[in-house]
């Protein structure tokens, strides 16, 4: 069964009358995180953490859960925002096709085919698409308990925040995004397992390598940093112009987070 790591709560102002709050589901391979943001103040009122360990089916029952409740999320709160965070996602060119099938098929051919997956396929700008997929028991979720809603990727949430062009680090409990943006856009995004120092420091400067650019002349902005988790970034840091950590806001959950958890990993739930 899922386990609460964390829970920070603020006064709710949402009534049935008067929905003020947006809630966002965010759900990777092994938590499902809660977010409660206020739409005047944009700050977040509220965050919950949920990890599954090592069971195979430990969100079965949090998923029941939210089945039991849709009518009173919806009841509520103005929106509810389904997101995924998987690494089976990548950018492609975009196709003037109305069929998706060639997206998929380079999903496949550079991840493996997967059964039982819904392919999503999101418009980054003209040129360029996000392709990623979600399970069907997210799907059915929605379609049983939350008919309006859809799913999203987690990477749509980052490349609407992460405006400045350099490479961006987002950090999670035991693997890390990356992402590179110049003049021309998005570069490079790719999904990695914590590994090995160097072979972290290595994933990061070879891909600046391969896009020909010079870390000397780049910012590295680094979001949900951990200095005694995250200690390769040290070295990292010292091949950038710059390093920039960026937390959480202050207002808020965010604060609680701050004072209960020093340094935490959690200020890449707070970027929608």
């Amino acid at each position: 069964m899922a386990k609460k790591k964390i829970g920070i709560y603020g006064t709710q102002e949402s009534t049935a009358n008067h929905k003020v709050e947006d809630l966002y589901i965010i759900v990777d391979h092994q938590s499902i995180h809660f977010a409660v943001k206020h739409l005047v103040s944009n700050h977040y009122i509220a965050f919950e953490s949920f990890v599954s360990g090592n069971e195979v089916n430990g969100f079965t029952q949090l998923l029941a859960y939210l089945q039991n409740n849709s009518k009173l999320m919806h009841s509520v709160y103005n929106n509810v925002h389904f997101v995924m965070n998987n690494s089976r996602v990548l950018i492609s060119k975009q196709q003037n096709v109305k069929d998706n099938t060639i997206y998929q098929n380079e999903l496949n051919i550079v991840f493996g085919q997967q059964p039982d997956q819904e392919l999503l396929v999101t418009n980054i700008d003209q040129q360029k698409v996000l392709v990623s997929t979600i399970h069907d028991i997210y799907q059915t979720l929605l379609t049983r308990s939350f008919p309006t809603g859809k799913w999203s990727h987690y990477a749509n949430a980052m490349l609407n925040y992460a405006h400045q062009n350099g490479v961006h680090l987002y950090f999670f409990e035991s693997f890390y995004i990356l992402l590179i943006k110049n003049q021309e856009g998005v570069q490079f995004l790719k999904y990695f397992e914590e590994s090995e120092e160097a072979q972290n420091v290595y994933n990061v400067l070879s891909a600046c390598k391969h896009l020909q650019i010079n870390p000397n002349n780049e910012s590295l902005f680094l979001r949900g940093y951990h200095a005694e988790n995250n200690h390769w970034v040290i070295e990292l840091g010292t091949y950038f112009n710059e390093a920039v950590v960026e937390q959480a806001s202050e207002e808020g959950a965010g604060k609680a987070l701050h004072q209960e958890y020093p340094n935490h990993q959690f200020a890449t739930y707070f970027i929608f």
